[in-house]
């Protein structure tokens, strides 16, 4: 008798180490601390019909809806996808989202804060990650409870959030009723067409891959026997003693293997088995070669303005982080690689205390170095401002007036210059002949170059020649910066400064002695001259718009 179990249990772990799709169905009604769902529990039943579709079904279906069993569960899905040639999500409940991401709260969850949510919780984003390995056959269905009720704490939104969908995932969103007809009418159904039955329904709207058609299982398939859920006992009837032995000898076969099939193929039979947790860990880790930089880097616990000061340090020293905003993605990646291959160190893309340490300690340097730089060139470009002022400006003449403001429209001499233009404009006014003051009245209220060109024509005499084709001058050079200021107002915005990066811009520009007017973290005239004559003086380009080369070379200084 206890061989023909063993047969049995070794028969159907077989047909479980086959199985080429996956689904992961959540429906949770009874909440402890939130606001019940009408309906969820009846999504989670509703997944069992996949079972004869030919998917391995894991979940709530058991009733076990807590943050442990479902976390669980949706590890071992998790797990058995990169196998899988057809994916289902179907996620129904109370969701949070802090603009960005979006989760759905398992039962036990309290009321959820900011940098707590994720912890009973399954992310929307990464069931889309997760489904993302199956493009064209994988289907996301979101059941949303239609309350009113507020249900997130401070920082976050109640209710499902904007997505960002990778490619070949088809999103649904709809009430909860309208999630588990689908799941249960159309999606689990052969020749069951997904898009067609949104289109019919008032209650579903589909985004991301949406093709004219999508069929999960194909008409004229024939229903199969169902496939076990994913519980500890692989087969009903085997005494608990048997599935435990059993369960302990596939992991020790998985460990001795060690490959990611082995545990792949384990966390299919036993997804919540004892050693489940470690069969996970151990799969990421063959996954994910850097798995182990990746912890070593998180138990530095770096705090948000830790991350973004390293950001700006590799900045400064020239490697393009791609923003300054404390997370770590590809830009900040390729940068740490890129830092690390010419600092003689193995090019993980990831950071040690040492390697922080070194970074910090070159980019001191190297500020202090661009900042002597700066002094210098400033120097320089103030003794040249004075040259071309005694050359010009100094004569007192309109022309030489004009001159060195082209040159020079922040120079140390350009108030003064314009006050001296202004009197000089009067005065050739009320020299100038009545007709001739008329018309060019007229043509400085068109303010084109038309009009002046006009007047340079008809008034050959004119008192205000000199003074049209200058304007000429100014409106051309601006046409031709409007388009390099609208790209540098774009980069600006990316940027998102707040009120107190404005702030210690603006303090830093001071301290300079670059004038930026007053330090209230909003950007006029006077802060943009200051900005211009920063960038000048570094060789940085001259835009008078913040970038991120000046941010992180101004707040590198102003933080350190």
């Amino acid at each position: 008798m206890r061989q023909l179990l063993l047969s049995s249990v070794l028969f159907c772990a077989a047909s479980l180490a086959q199985a080429q799709d996956a689904a992961l169905i959540v429906g949770i009604t009874d909440y402890a601390a939130l606001p019940d769902v009408t309906g969820g529990i009846e999504v989670a039943q509703a997944g069992a019909a996949l079972n004869t579709a030919g998917f391995r079904v894991f979940g709530s279906g058991n009733g076990a809806t807590d943050s442990t069993a479902v976390q669980g569960q949706g590890n071992a899905f998790a797990a058995l996808s990169p196998d899988a040639d057809r994916m289902v999500v179907v996620l129904a409940g109370q969701f949070v989202n802090d603009g960005t991401r979006s989760w759905l709260l398992t039962a036990d969850s309290p009321q959820p804060a900011p940098f707590t949510v994720g912890q009973r919780s399954l992310s929307v984003e990464t069931a889309m990650m997760l489904l993302a390995q199956t493009p064209g056959s994988a289907v996301l269905v979101l059941g949303e409870q239609d309350s009113d009720a507020d249900i997130a704490g401070p920082g976050l939104l109640s209710g499902i959030g904007d997505l960002t969908i990778p490619s070949g995932v088809t999103v649904v969103r709809g009430d909860v009723a309208a999630a588990r007809n689908l799941l249960r009418d159309v999606i689990a159904v052969p020749g069951g067409d997904v898009i067609a039955a949104v289109r019919k329904s008032k209650s579903l709207t589909a985004s991301g891959f949406v093709p004219g058609r999508l069929v999960l299982v194909p008409s004229g398939q024939t229903p199969s026997a169902p496939v076990p859920q994913a519980t500890n006992d692989v087969v009903t009837g085997v005494t608990a003693d048997l599935a435990t032995m059993f369960e302990g000898s596939a992991w020790e076969q998985a460990r001795k293997t060690d490959t990611q099939a082995s545990y792949a193929a384990y966390l299919d039979r036993f997804p919540n088995g004892a050693n489940a947790g470690d069969a996970v860990a151990r799969l990421q880790a063959l996954r994910d070669p850097n798995l182990a930089l990746k912890q070593a880097e998180d138990d530095l616990k770096l705090p948000v303005e830790a991350r973004r000061a390293v950001q700006r340090n590799l900045q400064v020293l020239g490697f393009d982080t791609r923003g300054i905003d404390g997370i770590f993605g590809p830009g900040t990646r390729g940068a740490i690689k890129t830092w690390q291959g010419q600092n003689n160190t193995a090019q993980t893309g990831y950071l040690t205390a040492d390697t922080i340490g070194r970074i910090n300690d070159q980019a001191a340097r190297r500020a202090a170095e661009l900042e002597l730089q700066a002094e210098q060139r400033r120097a320089a470009n103030r003794a040249a401002d004075r040259t071309d002022w005694d050359r010009t400006g100094a004569t007192g003449t309109a022309a030489g007036l004009r001159e060195y403001l082209e040159k020079h429209p922040d120079g140390q001499f350009a108030e003064q210059a314009r006050a001296t233009l202004s009197d000089k404009r009067q005065q050739s006014r009320a020299a100038a002949a009545a007709a001739d003051r008329e018309f060019w009245d007229r043509m400085v209220a068109a303010d084109n170059v038309a009009a002046y060109n006009r007047y340079l024509d008809e008034q050959p005499k004119g008192a205000f020649r000199d003074e049209a084709a200058a304007r000429i001058r100014q409106l051309q050079q601006a046409v031709a910066a409007q388009q390099d200021n609208s790209a540098a107002a774009a980069t600006e915005r990316q940027l998102a400064l707040d009120p107190i990066s404005l702030r210690l811009v603006e303090a830093r520009l001071q301290q300079l002695g670059l004038q930026p007017g007053a330090v209230d973290g909003r950007i006029d005239n006077d802060t943009r001259g200051a900005i211009r004559r920063y960038q000048r003086d570094r060789q940085l380009t001259a835009s008078g718009y913040l970038d991120q080369a000046t941010v992180s070379q101004m707040l590198t200084d102003a933080f350190r």
